[in-house]
């Protein structure tokens, strides 16, 4: 009978030293101690706490948007320890993942205390993020992967300019850039809750006070301008000099001859504007 109850206790304590440690396996998170190092205490928002989203990255694996007891919001990925804080977080939602060259990209909103829009960048390959915190608290911003997959801009209206993110190559960029033709940086909201633009493109008349509310479609872009008739009397409609003449006479005449026929139009030159890096910071997931 005693040898039962021995076997029994030591079936039993086994069992619970099992649960315990899977307790410890999937309640622990380690978190950035702002020194350098992380601090590894229990995961509540594992076992406590609410699962509000979740996203998969290009390599399949999958994160999880959640929120603990006392409200602290934090994104973790399935097999791994370490979880990325949103610190000054009072609400937090996932408005958007892409996949943008190597990393996927997931830009979480939150509002903070007197902040009503508040963005976290995060790109994820593997178990190493890089996290960037932008926003205006204003707006909202209208993203936009490139065509190639290889860039992603993110648009915030600035007045009568765009203030663009751009992330490529590991890097987020910020410009200031000019506002595209069809484009209202006055329009409320500016994006919708997937972050992408609201209502139809329309363009804002430029002007002062008596302007302001107005606004006109776009022009055709095939719209020809007329051109100014020159004035009655001017220099421009005299006739000309006759020292004139012969530089008239000594121009190219390729100048007058009609462009050979299937020749292609000159490209237009590329848009340069002054870009800022930004700075991210760098966790690894596995530490």
């Amino acid at each position: 009978m005693t040898t039962y109850k021995n076997f029994a206790y030591a079936h039993w304590r086994t069992l619970a030293l099992g649960l315990a440690a899977g307790v410890l396996l999937t309640g622990c998170a380690m978190t950035p101690n702002g020194r350098g190092g992380v601090m590894v205490g229990l995961d509540t928002a594992e076992l406590f706490g609410t699962p509000l989203s979740t996203f998969r990255l290009r390599d399949g694996t999958e994160g999880t948007l959640r929120k603990d007891p006392q409200g602290k919001y934090s994104i973790k990925l399935s097999q791994a320890f370490r979880v990325v804080p949103l610190a000054n977080a009072v609400t937090a939602r996932v408005a958007r993942v892409e996949n943008v060259g190597e990393r996927t990209v997931v830009i979480v909103e939150t509002q903070e205390r007197n902040c009503a829009y508040r963005y976290e960048v995060l790109a994820f390959q593997g178990t190493d993020v890089l996290q960037w915190t932008v926003g205006n608290c204003n707006d909202r911003p209208r993203v936009e992967l490139a065509a190639d997959g290889k860039s992603l801009n993110i648009d915030f209206p600035n007045y009568n300019r765009l203030s663009r993110m751009i992330y490529t190559d590991n890097r987020l960029l910020n410009a200031s850039v000019p506002v595209p033709l069809g484009v209202d940086t006055r329009a409320q909201p500016f994006a919708d809750d997937a972050l992408r633009a609201t209502g139809p493109a329309i363009a804002t008349v430029p002007g002062g006070s008596g302007d302001s509310g107005r606004v006109i479609p776009a022009p055709p872009a095939s719209a020809p301008v007329p051109a100014a008739a020159p004035k009655a009397g001017s220099r421009a409609g005299a006739r000309p000099r006759r020292q004139d003449a012969p530089a008239r006479a000594a121009a190219p005449a390729a100048a007058s001859q009609p462009a050979p026929r299937g020749a292609a139009a000159a490209p237009a030159a590329p848009m340069i504007f002054h870009a800022e890096e930004i700075k991210p910071v760098v966790i690894d997931l596995r530490k």
